[in-house]
């Protein structure tokens, strides 16, 4: 008598565990002597220590890169959300040094590896005296029109006071940090994830126009000297904004640099007025929360779903280079994890792949089994004809001969 076990549908190779035959279901694990078959393996491959060694791989994978793709902002950002980024400042971390606007509008000579320089010509730029001369030469020309006397006096206050080594140049004086303009930058999502080009460059011009018509409406506390948008680099657009924060001194009557106290007399105030102002409690971070939620909004009338969880204190403001080499880190530690994945798997993925090729000769082979049987006896209904056939199929399966000679 036929098993009754005996399926009139063939499955399709990965619906039964690997010690199951998948034509007859015959338990193999249990009975290794009566039907051999093609997962010829004297283990099982579901075995409980090789579920936990692969459960604990993928566990890692999924704390490095999340579920689905490349996520390195998993632990806060599970969904993989864009985030919209606003940072600020004067001098590198590296070298304390105040940046240069020669980055910006790409007036130098040398070719970094992060800049593919053919496609430099997609790049956004605007100067508050327009694009004929450099960002450099443009800020210079600001600082000589607006801070020109007070540089002035603060050299002929050094000479009287016998100390002409520290007279220094309008060039040198705008580079020192104290005086140097801020620049902010702007960005939606990251390398793997950020919107079209257009839709960036529309959130930037909605946030250029809000920040023009706020500074009007707060005195100008700063000038916006340059801005430009980079599409030329490795990673998401994104944009740079330079401006000074010129600021009237009461005694003297002549400006000079002073973002604190132009921040103060716009009605800026500290996180904590009630407290001394000091680096951790200034204007300017009650300014940067401003910006920052407003470039949010923005971005997210422009139809983007944006994560604004923080990110951990020790993602924040990473240099290029340390943050290029810890990717290079985590991308060797992904791919020594999916090679030990592969490793632990490969033997099932191998029969499985076998199977998935041999499918169609061995569902053309019952159909030409069932076929051969009605022709040499045509007595036999369908119902009673097919579990027939199965045990055919099952013996042409499990035979080493067949399968080479029908896929």
């Amino acid at each position: 008598m036929a098993d009754s076990r005996i399926s009139v549908n063939l499955p399709t190779g990965i619906s039964e565990p690997a010690w199951k035959n998948p034509v007859n279901r015959h338990d193999f694990k249990n009975d290794p002597e009566r039907d051999n078959h093609l997962f010829d393996s004297h283990k099982a491959y579901y075995a409980k220590d090789d579920v936990k060694a692969l459960r604990n791989i993928l566990h890692q994978l999924k704390e490095l890169g999340g579920d689905y793709g490349f996520n390195p902002d998993y632990k806060t950002n599970p969904q993989g959300k864009m985030r919209c980024t606003l940072n600020s400042g004067r001098k590198r971390k590296t070298d304390k040094k105040a940046f240069s606007s020669r980055h910006n509008d790409r007036d130098f000579d040398s070719n970094p590896e992060h800049i593919a320089r053919d496609k430099s010509d997609k790049n956004v730029i605007w100067s508050w005296c327009g694009t004929d001369i450099s960002f450099d030469k443009g800020e210079l020309k600001y600082y000589e029109e607006t801070f020109g006397a007070q540089f002035e006096q603060t050299n002929q206050n050094y000479i009287k006071s016998r100390h002409k080594e520290r007279v220094v140049t309008m060039d040198e004086w705008r580079k020192k940090t104290m005086h140097a303009p801020e620049e902010q930058i702007l960005q939606i999502g990251r390398m793997e994830q950020y919107p079209e080009v257009e839709v960036s460059l529309s959130c930037f011009e909605v946030y250029l126009t809000w920040l023009n018509k706020w500074n009007e409406e707060h005195g100008k506390p700063f000038f916006i000297l340059n801005w430009a948008m980079h599409q030329d680099e490795v990673g998401a657009p994104h944009f740079h904004l330079r401006r000074a924060w010129p600021c009237k001194d009461e005694d003297t009557g002549l400006t000079t640099t002073d973002q604190t106290k132009a921040l103060l007399k716009a009605g800026i105030l500290p996180p904590d007025p009630e407290k001394k102002i000091s680096k951790k409690n200034n204007p300017k971070i009650t300014f940067d929360k401003i910006c920052r939620e407003k470039w949010i909004f923005i971005a997210r009338s422009h139809g983007l779903e944006i994560e604004d969880t923080p990110k951990p204190r020790d993602e924040v403001g990473k240099t290029l280079e340390k943050f290029q080499k810890e990717k290079d880190l985590l991308c060797n530690r992904v791919f020594t994890l999916l090679s030990a994945l592969t490793e632990k798997n490969i033997d099932v993925l191998e029969e499985i792949s076998k199977w998935e090729e041999l499918m169609p000769s061995i569902q053309n082979f019952k159909e030409w089994t069932k076929e051969r049987c009605r022709a040499a006896q045509n007595t036999y209904r369908d119902e009673q004809l097919d579990p027939i056939v199965d045990l055919f199929v099952a013996a042409f399966a499990n035979s080493n001969k067949a399968i080479k000679r029908w896929i």
